[in-house]
């Protein structure tokens, strides 16, 4: 016997599920009337395939994890976070936003997990209190947001500080030294906090200047390891050094930190434990004759980068040769100095040899920017990356850049011990004027410093004849070794020049024919020069000839750059 039209036959789920076999009362029909109750019937059947979409999914492979095994993997996530340890988390970065939302179990997960309930920030204050109560005993991370109002910031302040020895990461504008802020933060700042683990003052723009960092805590942070400051200078007693692995300090462009060099290493020497200095849009300068005298040297065994901004060559040097620290990778931005004798100073001590610096170099690259009147020296040192960034002073009589390229390389040529040195480049930006100093006599005397070289990269844009390869050549193919009578560089296989307007292929000729008879063959001689753009067969050129002794001549040179810094985020 057949139900009613709408009755409980058509209207179950097992005859809905095949829709070519529907007979519902008013399909397409002109009426509205429900004189069955079709809308409460398929409002419950909707309940129904709700539960079991959740069914369905509570079947797949990821929700048979158990609820450990999950409550491991969103804590390992929550630490792999990088902007968990920046102060750029907003609300929508919390892990519980996203997590919460994926399903029913992992809401349940997430409500049990007091790791993914750190984030705290006085911008949304009912966020804050909730994820305040929900992350039980854990770390927590606590941003003073700039944009936060007084009223919204004191309320969630005021329930934090009953949680200040809970708080592991604390983030702070600039801009808390004015009159509201610092009443502000003033119970915060004056609480111990033992957990404490990364400390950063952001910036925030301000037109006052860089201003001392005053005694956080009581004084007791012992479990600090980072310390991260914009336009704040930090004190002696500021806060707990003895286990700071990572302290980065940044000034203000047009008003730059100036800090005594004595403060600095007096800093330096209660963080035995550190490995990351980095120090921009900051100045050393000369401590007094009395402290100077009492300077001591300070020990930076795990130290594996060094980054200092723009100070004098003196200042650069003086800090390098009061560190005992192992090689590690370096980056300088020095000022040029002159000394008396008229040689330059870019920053590297005289006693390399004592502090066992810049040893066992491999790789050296010098890249001439006259048009900035910079030059940057690059290198490997014990596989550890150094880079000199050196400008000319803008009060300076030395002259600009191109006028004292030649002198420059000489100076960089006798400071370092290039006696493993084995790749040297040396390349240029493009510019309108003409490199002065590097003549053959100069390069002679660079190549004698270099007896293990291989390889030689030469790239040049200046759109003048400046002369780089043409010296070059002439003092590989017409100078001797004083020591055996035989060529400079004896192991020199690869040659690779671009650019340069003076190159002769004849003098390379000369030059390759003179070494494979001497038993020091070149291996590839590689070159991009101008009078070969328009030539559309190779062998039309002189390469052919000079494919007679040297075994690969191509017009391909390899690129040569900079490598990139390793950096460390603010």
């Amino acid at each position: 016997m057949s139900s009613p039209a709408g009755g409980p036959t058509r209207l179950s789920l097992p005859h809905l599920l095949h829709p070519d076999s529907w007979d519902l009362p008013e399909w397409n029909g002109p009426r509205c009337e429900d004189p069955y109750g079709v809308v409460e019937k398929l409002g419950d059947l909707d309940s129904s395939i709700a539960m079991l979409m959740r069914y369905r999914n509570s079947l797949r492979p990821v929700h048979r994890l158990t609820t450990d095994v999950m409550l491991l993997v969103f804590a390992n996530l929550v630490e792999q976070d990088d902007s968990r340890t920046l102060c750029s988390f907003g609300y929508g970065s919390n892990p519980w936003v996203t997590m919460s939302h994926v399903c029913h179990q992992w809401r349940t997960v997430v409500l049990s997990c007091p790791l993914l309930w750190t984030r705290i920030s006085t911008r949304w204050p009912n966020a804050a209190l909730t994820c305040l109560e929900r992350s039980a005993d854990a770390p927590i991370a606590l941003e003073v947001c700039v944009d936060a109002s007084a009223e919204a910031a004191s309320r969630v302040i005021g329930a934090v500080l009953p949680h200040a020895t809970r708080i592991q990461h604390l983030f702070f504008p600039s801009t808390f030294q004015s009159a509201d802020m610092r009443a502000l933060l003033a119970p915060l700042l004056g609480a111990p906090m033992p957990a404490l683990h990364t400390l950063q003052v952001y910036k925030v723009r301000m037109d006052e200047d860089c201003f001392p960092l005053p005694d956080f805590f009581g004084g007791k942070t012992p479990s600090l390891k980072k310390l991260k400051l914009r336009y704040a200078i930090p004190g002696i007693g500021s806060v707990t050094y003895s286990h700071l692995t990572h302290l980065l300090l940044k000034g203000k462009k047009s008003k730059p930190i100036t800090m005594q060099l004595s403060r600095l290493l007096g800093i330096l020497e209660q963080c035995p434990h550190l490995e990351v200095l980095r120090i921009a849009k900051t100045t050393i300068v000369a401590s007094s004759t009395e402290e100077k005298e009492e300077l001591s040297p300070v020990s930076l065994d795990h130290l594996r980068l060094l980054d200092i901004g723009r100070s004098s060559a003196n200042m650069i040097s003086t800090l390098l040769s009061h560190l005992i620290m192992p090689d590690c990778a370096m980056r300088l931005y020095v000022l040029l100095e002159k000394g008396a004798d008229s040689n330059f100073r870019f920053g590297v001590p005289d006693n390399l040899q004592e502090l066992r610096l810049l040893q066992n170099i491999t790789r050296l690259h010098v890249e001439y920017s006259c048009g900035n009147d910079y030059v940057t020296v690059q290198g490997n040192s014990n596989g550890n990356l150094f880079e000199f960034t050196v400008t000319i002073p803008h009060d300076s009589d030395m002259g600009e850049m191109q006028s004292i390229a030649g002198q420059f390389l000489q100076t960089v040529v006798n400071t370092l011990d290039l006696s493993t040195l084995q790749e040297f480049a040396i390349s240029e930006s493009y510019h309108q004027g003409v490199y002065i100093g590097l003549t053959k006599r100069r390069w002679a005397h660079a190549f004698h410093r270099m007896p293990l070289l291989r390889t030689l990269h030469v790239h040049v844009h200046s759109p003048t004849d400046a002369g780089f390869c043409r010296s070059m050549l002439a003092a590989l193919a017409t100078e001797r070794d004083a020591s055996t009578g035989g060529p400079l560089c004896p192991r020199l296989e690869t040659l690779s020049m671009m650019n340069d307007k003076t190159w002769s292929s004849l003098h390379c000729y000369l030059m390759a024919k003179e070494r494979l008879e001497a038993g020091h063959p070149l291996k590839r001689v590689s070159m991009r020069q101008p009078y070969y753009e328009d030539l559309e067969d190779v062998e039309d050129t002189d390469l052919p000839t000079l494919r007679r002794v040297v075994d690969n001549v191509d017009l391909e040179p390899p690129t040569v750059e900079l490598l990139d810094f390793p950096d460390e985020k603010w």
